[in-house]
This record gives C-alpha cells, sequence and structure tokens, in this order.
C-alpha cells in the first residue's frame, strides 16, 4: 500500500512528518535508494543484532542471570574420573538399552 506524503529537502537532508510513519520508530527504519525513490521501510535485523536487542530486553525485564564468569562446576580430578569411568561402563551399552526401548514402543 503506497501512501503519498508530502515532504520537505533541507539542506540537512529529507525532512518527513513524523505522523506519516505511524508505529515505526526511528531506529528501527532504514532508507534505500532506488532508481527512482528513495524507500523508507522497516530495517532487516542481522542475528547478531536481533540477539543483541533480545538481551537488552531480558536485561531491563529482569529476567537475564549474568554470569560471574567462573565455571558453575569445579573440575573433576583424574581419580574421580576414573573412578566415574568406572561405575558408568557397568551393565549394557546405552545404544542397546535405547534399540530396546524402541522396539517396546517407548
Amino acid at each position: 500500500m503506497a501512501i503519498e506524503i508530502v515532504v520537505q529537502m533541507l539542506p540537512q537532508g529529507l525532512l518527513i512528518p513524523r505522523a506519516a510513519l505511524g508505529d515505526w520508530s526511528a531506529e528501527t527504519l532504514e532508507a534505500v535508494r532506488e532508481q527512482h525513490a528513495i524507500v523508507i521501510r522497516p530495517r532487516v535485523l542481522t542475528p547478531q543484532r536481533e540477539r543483541e536487542r533480545a538481551v537488552q530486553a531480558l536485561r531491563e525485564d529482569g529476567l537475564l542471570a549474568e554470569s560471574s564468569g567462573e565455571p558453575l562446576q569445579y573440575p573433576v580430578s583424574s581419580e574421580e574420573r576414573a573412578e566415574l569411568a568406572r561405575k558408568l561402563s557397568i551393565g549394557r551399552p546405552l545404544s542397546h538399552v535405547v534399540m530396546e526401548e524402541r522396539a517396546a514402543g517407548w
């Protein structure tokens, strides 16, 4: 849908009445020069820009848990790793358990 609006050309640039933009905010618009017109349209957000906006929205709403940079779990010693490997190696391979459960309709 094309809407014709009255604009002014000033030394600083093209002046468009804010009312003509409706609900569009200035931060989300881009001007594209085409052969016979300048098109003002919503800006296509890059994935990185979308991520930044999502993180900012979560932060503003208090829904973002900031990390201190420390690991959530401490590294496991080689002795603990060996003991876990011994405990987890007992029994049938997990792939066999999965295949049996799939055959049983789980």
